[in-house]
């Protein structure tokens, strides 16, 4: 897991004081890479034992440990000695990577064992997205069923049962909508699993599971430098996470009937 992963993963346990040193934490990953904890302490004014203690919050050793996380984290800034097209396909080669090697044994065991499997898509691409995983799933004989952020919440709250799974696509993990589509499902004990980008969201500390993919940002050429960000990451996540549960599927079938 990365930081962003592990403040979504232990989000609960964290207070004010905790939020308020990730947040510059989260703003400065480099800059606190090679800071002293008395630096790091007097930029967040608070004391070095908050430091330490909001590191193991995160089932960290202490602050060195801490440190070395921030210098694994890849920098959201673009690298100007790259091209956008490097940049792009070298987003794409970790997006791979990364859907590779996570675990999602926990993930498959929630959908495994559902009576029914929802997928809701917080927009357009999302929705598309979601679209995606439900034409591949119902050609490896899993049927679910998918609806977007204009279906009236309420209605499809309804119609929820004890059995039930959500599965809920956000980039950004913020909507107003989408956060409160999930306290509800919170309230009517419905497991949530979210796929959202790979960085603190409040959507992620609300699920149950969450599985998170990159993102690319660019900065275009031309007089303007307008901004572009790669959701493609979405699609690729769709066939890995499909294949792999398909592999997990075969695997739980065949020990079942040993």
């Amino acid at each position: 897991m990365n930081l962003d992963e592990l403040v979504n993963k232990y989000h609960t346990d964290l207070n004010p004081n905790d939020l308020y040193i990730w947040e510059y934490l989260s703003k400065h990953r480099m800059k606190c890479s090679e800071m002293t904890i008395e630096e790091l302490s007097k930029q967040c004014n608070v004391s070095k034992t908050s430091i330490i203690r909001f590191a193991k919050k995160l089932s960290l050793s202490g602050f060195s440990e801490l440190k070395t996380y921030l210098k694994m984290q890849p920098s959201s800034q673009s690298n100007l000695n790259n091209s956008n097209l490097d940049m792009l396909c070298n987003g794409y080669i970790q997006s791979i990577q990364e859907l590779k090697e996570r675990n999602m044994e926990s993930v498959f065991e929630i959908i495994y064992h559902a009576k029914r499997v929802f997928l809701y898509g917080s927009g357009a691409v999302q929705l598309n997205a979601a679209k995606e995983l439900y034409r591949m799933f119902f050609n490896g004989g899993d049927y679910f069923y998918y609806f977007d952020g204009k279906t009236d919440i309420d209605d499809i709250l309804y119609n929820f049962n004890q059995g039930d799974v959500m599965i809920m696509i956000s980039l950004n993990g913020e909507s107003d909508l989408t956060i409160e589509f999930a306290r509800k499902m919170k309230l009517k004990d419905i497991p949530i699993i979210s796929i959202t980008k790979s960085k603190h969201n409040t959507l992620a500390s609300l699920s149950d599971e969450n599985v998170y993919f990159s993102t690319t940002n660019l900065k275009l050429p031309g007089e303007h430098g307008r901004k572009f960000e790669s959701t493609t990451a979405f699609f690729i996540l769709c066939e890995i996470f499909y294949i792999r549960y398909q592999e997990y599927k075969a695997e739980k079938e065949k020990s079942q009937t040993k």
